[in-house]
């Protein structure tokens, strides 16, 4: 398993490239922009796109998915939740914050506890609102590894003040599911540094609790 970051676009969004040895098969999480670098490190190691995942709408992680959709023929994945928000420029905010207005259809909709498969790794969907309503973070099945979009970083959580945000349901989503994380975890934000949840929690946010 390798797991590439290329940071993109004018917020430096994290974009992961998840790829299984054996098959060379590869998920896209979050291609925020820039889709002819994505492209270029894909196709140099022969890699086969099963799929792209949308953490959540905003403009600044979905920029390049209709271009790698194109190319690579491949569904995008994004929660039931976040149907709204992809199609409509202004709540993503393309309108004011793009070179060009976003609006994405999602193939596959999904739901807490959902598993996306490439090659012989699961990836469990966690839902996590508060960012916007359809959030998810994944966690890659037997091991200690998440991708968390904008719903935590090494140094914060998700802004709530977006179309669509809500700090209530933020703080249920950091209490009841994020806080159990352990501290070995590791988490692959949308934003930022990669870190350990024993990171974060030296952050100090009165949601992040320690586990128990």
């Amino acid at each position: 398993m390798k797991i590439e970051r290329i940071i993109v676009g004018m917020h430096e969004t994290n974009t992961y490239i998840l790829n299984e040895d054996k098959t060379n098969e590869a998920l896209i999480i979050d291609p925020g922009d820039a889709a002819k670098v994505i492209m270029k490190y894909i196709d140099r190691n022969q890699l086969q796109p099963m799929g792209i995942v949308l953490t959540h709408y905003h403009h600044d992680h979905t920029g390049a998915t209709e271009e790698l959709k194109k190319k690579y023929k491949c569904p995008i994945y994004a929660h039931k939740k976040e149907e709204e928000g992809l199609r409509d420029p202004q709540i993503n905010l393309s309108t004011v914050m793009c070179r060009k207005l976003i609006s994405i259809i999602p193939d596959k909709v999904l739901s807490e506890g959902n598993i996306i498969t490439v090659g012989s790794l699961d990836l469990h969907v966690i839902h996590t609102p508060g960012h916007t309503p359809g959030g998810i973070c994944l966690k890659i099945k037997d091991t200690n590894i998440i991708f968390t979009g904008d719903t935590i970083f090494k140094d914060d959580l998700g802004r709530t003040d977006l179309a669509g945000g809500s700090e209530d349901m933020l703080k249920k989503s950091i209490t009841n599911k994020v806080s159990q994380w352990s501290d070995d975890t590791i988490i692959y934000p949308g934003h930022g540094e990669i870190a350990t949840m024993k990171e974060a929690r030296r952050s100090g946010h009165p949601y992040l609790k320690s586990k128990r």
